[in-house]
Parts: structure tokens; sequence; C-alpha cells
């Protein structure tokens, strides 16, 4: 079996270095950072990411996750659509879901090596980039902590605010993730585990800071991350294999980011099972696999660029509470070209 490297511990390249290394191809995968820790992400899987974790293998790593079966949207802190969504879906923190898909790559032998920042100057034969999302100028931010005993009013709750909005949702053990996305305000200053309150508050969505403050927060749990790009279409002829958020990054708004990260770690699988066994080339396996992705999440990545103006605009979320309140938003169709 011909050796594959991978950059990148997230959850493309974990679960895609568990499918190799359980059916014998040898995996060394290398993480800059240190594993468990938080991330920034809604920490829900809606859509088809947790068939992709069962059909690698994988789904036992699920375990104890939260099922969503409801949602509600949430504009000027009233209530604008309530819906069962289309499909259940999961909440799993990510620091657990990598613990686990991490500790299962080393019991089957992978090499897993932290704190590692790999020289990309080298050529072998096989590298897959998982490393996340590429540095852009961007004017987004993006904050998250846990809260324990949250009541929420449905399994998923978005609240819109002034450009940005935030997201909660049910993890593991009666905790709520709370993930946000606003646009940057360079005045604003605060202390780490301040900053989401903050941003709530200065985007009219300080009732949401009272209801976490309500709660416990813990502490552990705060992360931030800028310079964020959203929706880029990569090219599909590329020489390198770009995967999970390395590949693109979609609107969290869609809560389809998770998904989309085993989806490709899915649909690579077959084609690197075929390079490490020798049937075809390292270079036409990365041709044919950019091509899958490029047919599977493309669409999805144009319609959540379209949609994300909607979301965080004034003009936007108006037109959305009119649409919602009149009982003409689409919702399932929405969800159907995101997902």
């Amino acid at each position: 079996m011909k050796p594959i490297e991978i950059i990148g511990a997230g959850l493309a390249g974990l679960a895609l270095g568990n499918a190799l290394q359980a059916n014998g191809i040898p995996v060394t995968l290398h993480e800059a950072g240190t594993l468990p820790r938080h991330r920034v992400c809604g920490e829900f899987i809606c859509g088809r990411g947790s068939d992709a974790l069962h059909s690698l293998g994988l789904g036992t790593s699920l375990r104890d996750a939260c099922t969503h079966k409801s949602t509600v949207w949430y504009l000027q802190g009233r209530a604008r659509l309530r819906q069962t969504l289309p499909k259940p879906a999961l909440g799993l923190s990510r620091y657990v879901l990598d613990q686990r898909l991490a500790d299962s790559f080393q019991e089957t032998g992978g090499q897993l090596i932290l704190k590692s920042r790999k020289k990309l100057n080298s050529r072998p034969i096989a590298r897959v980039h998982c490393q996340g999302r590429k540095p852009a100028r961007s004017d987004w931010v993006g904050l998250k902590l846990h809260c324990q005993d949250l009541p929420l009013e449905a399994d998923l709750e978005l609240h819109l605010g002034t450009s940005g909005y935030v997201g909660l949702s049910k993890i593991e053990n009666n905790k709520v993730n709370v993930c946000a996305l606003f646009k940057q305000r360079s005045g604003l200053k605060a202390k780490r585990t301040d900053y989401l309150l903050k941003y709530l508050k200065n985007s009219k969505l300080g009732y949401v800071a009272e209801k976490l403050c309500a709660a416990t927060i813990l502490p552990e749990s705060h992360c931030g991350v800028a310079g964020v790009e959203f929706s880029r279409i990569p090219s599909s002829d590329s020489s390198k294999l770009f995967l999970g958020d390395a590949y693109s990054v979609i609107p969290p708004f869609t809560g389809n980011g998770m998904s989309i990260a085993l989806e490709a770690a899915e649909l690579a699988y077959p084609m690197l099972y075929k390079y490490a066994t020798g049937t075809q080339t390292w270079q036409r396996t990365v041709n044919q696999i950019n091509l899958l992705q490029h047919a599977r999440f493309d669409s999805r990545l144009r319609a959540a660029r379209w949609l994300h103006p909607w979301i965080h605009s004034k003009p936007g979320q108006y037109a959305l509470g009119t649409l919602a309140r009149t009982q003409l938003l689409p919702f399932k169709l929405l969800y159907s070209i995101t997902h």
C-alpha cells in the first residue's frame, strides 16, 4: 500500500484518515494545533453528514449526540419562523467529536503528529490538504461559547441582529453551543471571555446576552476566528487536493459546514484507496475527487453565497420576516438548495 499524508486534523482530515488507516493504508496526519480543542463551529450535523460518517465506519463517534428536529428564527427578539427540519440533525461538540476520531485513528495505527507545521515545499507522492479555511481579507468575525442549563424554545434557534446573527443549539450533557457571526467593529474592545456578549449587545441582540448570563457560561469554551471568506468556488483542475474548509467555507447559517467536511471525506476515500493500491495515478485521483466535489458542493456554496446577505442585512432581514409572517417563506426549498 502506498502511504498518504494528510495536513490538518479537522473533521475531513480525521474522518478520511480513519477510513484509510482502517483499510490498511498507512496515514500520517499533521496538525498544527492540539487536540481536543474548542473551535468556532455550529456543532450540529445537518443534511447528509451523519450518513457519510456511518458509511466510513465511524458512526459510533456520534453516540450521545442530541437529535434536533425543530428550529425557530427570531428577528428583533420576536419569533418569525417555526419549522420542523426536513431531516433530523445531530448536535455534538467538536471538542468531543474530534477527540473520538483522533483516538480511533491512533488505535488503528495511524500516526498523528500534533503541533506540526509541515513544510509544504517537499513533494510527497500523495498529500491531502485539510488544514481548514484559507486566510483571507474579511470583515467577519466568528465567536463561540458553551452554556450549561440554557433553556431553548426549539432544538435550533437562530437570532438575526444588526450586521450579524447567532445560533443556539443543543449538544451533549445538557449543554448548548452558542455560535455567532458578526461584521467586525473596530472600536469594540473587551476581554476574550466578554467578546461575544459585547457583540451581541452592539448588534441589538442584548436579550440573547441576558439569556446567556442567566445560565452558566463555560469559560474554557470561548473561542473566535477572523478573516473568513465564504463560498469561494475553487477551480476543478487544481493539481492539489483540498477537502473540507480548505476547499471552501459555507456560511454558518446553513448548518452544513460539518456535513460538507464529512461528505468530502466520503467522496475522497474510494479514489484514494485506488491510488494507494496502485490502480491509478495520483493526478488522476486528484482530478476525480475535485470533479466529485464540484458536482456535490458548488450549487450549495453558490446558493448560500446568494442567501447570506438576506440573513445579515437589514433589508434582507425585513424581507425574510415579512415572508415568514405571511407564511410565504419557502423554508424547505431553501433547506434543499443549501444541503
